[in-house]
């Protein structure tokens, strides 16, 4: 890994940790701003920033819940995301709620 790779990666881990700590704390306007400025770099840097938001929540995930509890309950989101984005009215399963 280059010079260039290593800070583009620490970078992206400072967004990242930056962005899922703001979303704890619910500052809405400095996530918001942490994205804008990821989305407006190179493929490479937001690939980078998407890779450690996924590294830093799987870490979180496992020391929260174990890796099997956390395994558990990714699936669990995966299925729910997938029958949700093929629902003909989604809007309908939150009304309900």
């Amino acid at each position: 890994m280059s010079t260039t790779e290593r800070r583009r990666a620490a970078k992206a881990n400072q967004r990242a940790a930056a962005f899922i700590r703001f979303q704890l704390v619910g500052d809405h306007e400095a996530m918001h701003i942490v994205l804008m400025e990821a989305g407006a770099e190179d493929e490479t840097s937001r690939l980078g920033f998407v890779t450690a938001l996924a590294s830093i929540a799987g870490s979180v995930a496992t020391a929260a819940y174990g890796r099997e509890q956390a395994l558990a309950r990714l699936q669990s989101i995966a299925e729910t995301s997938a029958a949700l984005s093929g629902a003909d009215d989604i809007d309908d399963y939150f009304d309900r709620s």
